[in-house]
């Protein structure tokens, strides 16, 4: 019996290449832009040879939106304050990160069992894509890998 070529296919098969990034002096500001202008689900933070530092998700933006309002008590545009706030103050700091040589089931169940959406993908420590249950749910029920 031949084993299910679905078992052979590795993490860079399903890989969504990285398109945007962050260092962790980038102003807050300037990241929720982005990702409200790019409809994003999360931004990584990266250091200067691009290893991931953490990660801004549209969840940690709201959240710190909305403490901010409700610090300030007030429904105004953001205050000065906001200009200061910066990526490194906002990211979450502990990120789970895979290989792009790494099964892609195993990867899978990762993500499932820690209840995330996508995953930072790395070689040799720099961030070059993200896996993302969709990706991973395509590659599974069609064997095709992206192209």
């Amino acid at each position: 019996m031949d084993p299910d070529p679905r078992e052979q296919l590795l993490v860079a098969d399903a890989l969504t290449p990285v398109q945007y990034r962050v260092y962790p002096d980038t102003p807050l500001l300037e990241v929720l832009d982005l990702i409200v202008r790019r409809g994003l689900r999360a931004v990584p933070v990266v250091g200067e040879r691009y290893e991931v530092l953490g990660v801004i998700t549209a969840g940690d933006s709201l959240k710190h939106l909305l403490s901010r309002r409700h610090a300030n008590e007030s429904e105004a545009e953001p205050e000065e304050d906001d200009v200061s706030v910066l990526a490194r103050d906002v990211m979450t700091r502990s990120v789970l990160c895979v290989s792009e040589d790494q099964a892609l089931i195993e990867a899978a169940i990762k993500m499932l069992n820690r209840d995330v959406d996508q995953l930072p993908v790395v070689r040799a420590g720099e961030l070059v894509g993200f896996l993302t249950r969709e990706s991973v749910l395509r590659i599974l029920f069609t064997g095709q890998k992206d192209s």
